[in-house]
């Protein structure tokens, strides 16, 4: 039996994101991928990942600096 993984409660195309587009398959590399993506946003008026941004509100997780 797998071991589950913060990646079990997203759909395919999700995890394909995660994979493919931000290079993520950790829970801690994706936390590192919030936090440097709401960096951008308060620097720069373009948002960097409306993807990336949805899935963390999913998953429950929010930028921690």
């Amino acid at each position: 039996m797998k071991r589950k993984t913060f990646m079990s409660a997203l759909t395919k195309k999700e995890q394909k994101h995660l994979k493919e587009c931000a290079n993520v398959r950790t829970k801690e590399a994706f936390q590192r991928t919030i936090n440097a993506q709401a960096e951008m946003r308060k620097t720069s008026p373009i948002e960097p990942c409306f993807e990336c941004k949805h899935i963390a509100e999913k998953l429950g997780m929010e930028a921690t600096k």
